[in-house]
């Protein structure tokens, strides 16, 4: 079973949205992907409330059926996260994890905007972190952060937070800046860039509005095709 983070210390930069297209790609691509909701906020977990599978069977019952070979674990959220009280038990979490090997191919975990308990739990539960990064200076600052944490996690959890790519997302292709950020990115980040980038399209927030992937509300949207880029680096580097 393959696992992927989806993590930053900023918010704002695409990571739930990204999260969301990369399971749900996956998942048509013919990968069995389940989506983690790690983040006690819950956007994942509202984000697709509009989208329903055809079959609803799961493999475990706390699995949710999303779409076609796509289940979520649900955010705590709610009440919970605003009265403070949402709790993790990472262990119990790894163990859940651990008993799915051969019931999915994917595991994509979508983490809040801070690496505090929740933000930990994903590096140590997945193999991989992609780092979505929004193509703007102050994106630069907060990305060096978010590499200088999993370079603690390599050591604290060995095998586990391997960086897998940095991802810029929300580029303007009329704004010169966008072009100046992606050129200081490749310039120091190397291979350590994905080729894939996600351009601003305003049919992702639309999508997310009702509940749903770009990919069922505008399938031929530019959104939709920068995420099918991504998905096909993904899978086949």
């Amino acid at each position: 079973m393959r696992s992927i983070v989806l993590a930053n210390q900023k918010g704002g930069v695409g990571k739930t949205t990204t999260a969301i297209h990369l399971a749900h790609g996956c998942a048509l691509a013919g990968r069995r992907v389940l989506l983690m909701d790690l983040d006690p906020q819950g956007n994942a977990t509202v984000a697709v409330q509009g989208m329903q599978a055809e079959d609803a069977t799961s493999p475990r019952e706390w699995m949710v059926p999303v779409a076609e070979r796509l289940w979520i674990l649900p955010s705590t959220g709610g009440e919970a996260a605003r009265s403070g009280e949402a709790t993790l038990d990472t262990d119990r979490l790894a163990t859940v994890v651990g008993e799915l090997e051969g019931e999915i191919d994917l595991l994509v975990a979508d983490c809040p905007p801070r690496m505090d308990e929740w933000g930990w739990a994903g590096v140590q539960l997945c193999e991989e972190v992609i780092v979505p990064v929004q193509a703007e200076f102050f994106s630069m600052h907060g990305l060096s952060q978010m590499l200088e944490s999993l370079e603690v996690a390599a050591s604290q959890f060995p095998g586990k937070g391997r960086l897998r790519g940095v991802l810029p997302t929300m580029v303007d292709s009329d704004e010169p800046i966008s072009q100046e950020v992606l050129d200081d990115l490749r310039a120091n980040l190397g291979d350590s860039l994905l080729r894939s980038i996600i351009f601003r399209d305003s049919c992702l927030v639309e999508a997310a509005s009702h509940g749903k992937s770009v990919f069922v509300h505008s399938p031929w949207s530019k959104g939709a095709l920068c995420y099918t880029e991504l998905v096909q680096e993904i899978i086949h580097g």
